[in-house]
């Protein structure tokens, strides 16, 4: 048979009989593959003449031979998202040297503001507080480059996929949007995440934590430039496991859970072994944000709670 992906991928005709009779069906008992007639009566010679071009395939699915090829890419990246891979985007050189200073400034601020409160801090408080206090101190010009350009350029073009959520650098959020969850020091939006939080802790109990939940930009900024400095630059690796700012949902709703047994290793792949998360995976009315094999090229989260479209 011709082989549309390759010798790890799946064949022209197995996706058709995927397309007929889905995943980890018997290709023999696909309409027209078995039986009189059927690809189990056919010669090899006959299977290949059988099998469709390449391109014509393609074709009918809208694909070109480049798209395929960045699917490929994509899928070897998200098998180890930690990793360096080809094609990868680092930081611009003219932002590098800025890179700690502005990690350090920011988590300055957030020891100023509190853990919590600086997760709904925006750029115009945070720039106005900045200018006053020595305890942060003001944000350098090639800081504030920076924090533009990780805010302003489109995010595709270092890989990652999903919608821009944040459209105003300088905003952040205020207490009529916002309800603050003291036991776990995280704020929630009041009109849809806080219905849907409390509906899972009724569901599953005490077990679900709240590990995170409303981000304003300096807060995503934060966690992103730690990312940025762990992978030395390399801005698509980041990406891969976190939101750059302005594309995070955690700016619109969103939220991350745990188990109250697994502290830290909430956010690795412990927590999708977990009861709380197998218990989640029976209430229909939770969806996951970035479930596996997602289409915006960001890791298997299976702690990520959508909220909202």
């Amino acid at each position: 048979m011709k082989w549309l992906i390759g010798a790890s991928g799946t064949s022209a005709l197995g996706i058709t009989a995927y397309r007929l009779l889905g995943p980890g069906a018997d290709i023999s008992s696909a309409p027209g593959l078995s039986g009189a007639g059927g690809l189990s009566e056919l010669a090899p010679e006959q299977i290949l003449s059988e099998a469709p071009n390449q391109l014509e395939f393609l074709d009918e699915f809208g694909w070109t031979e480049a798209d395929l090829e960045a699917v490929r890419l994509d899928s070897k990246k998200m098998q180890s998202p930690d990793r360096y891979a080809e094609g990868d985007v680092f930081l611009p050189s003219e932002f590098r040297q800025a890179l700690p200073s502005a990690l350090a400034r920011l988590n300055r601020a957030q020891g100023y503001y509190g853990h919590g409160f600086f997760n709904i801090v925006g750029f115009k408080q945070l720039f106005e507080t900045a200018g006053k206090t020595t305890e942060i101190g003001r944000f350098s010009i090639d800081e504030l480059g920076l924090l533009q350009w990780l805010f302003f350029e489109d995010a595709k073009n270092f890989g990652f996929k999903g919608p821009k959520v944040s459209m105003d650098f300088l905003a952040g959020f205020t207490s009529g949007q916002v309800h603050y969850e003291r036991q776990f020091g995280q704020f929630l939006f009041r009109e849809k995440a806080k219905p849907l939080w409390e509906r899972m802790r009724k569901d599953i109990g005490r077990d679900l934590i709240l590990t995170s939940g409303a981000r304003a930009l300096p807060k995503q900024c934060g966690l992103f430039l730690a990312k940025l400095m762990d992978s030395q630059g390399n801005v698509s690796l980041a990406s891969r496991s976190l939101a750059p700012p302005g594309y995070s949902f955690h700016g619109s709703g969103d939220f991350d859970v745990g188990s109250r047994h697994l502290g830290d290793e909430n956010f690795t792949h412990l927590f999708a072994r977990s009861d709380v998360f197998r218990r989640m995976q029976g209430l229909a009315y939770i969806e996951l944000r970035y479930p596996a094999g997602n289409r915006f090229g960001v890791r298997f989260e299976p702690w990520h709670v959508k909220v909202g479209s």
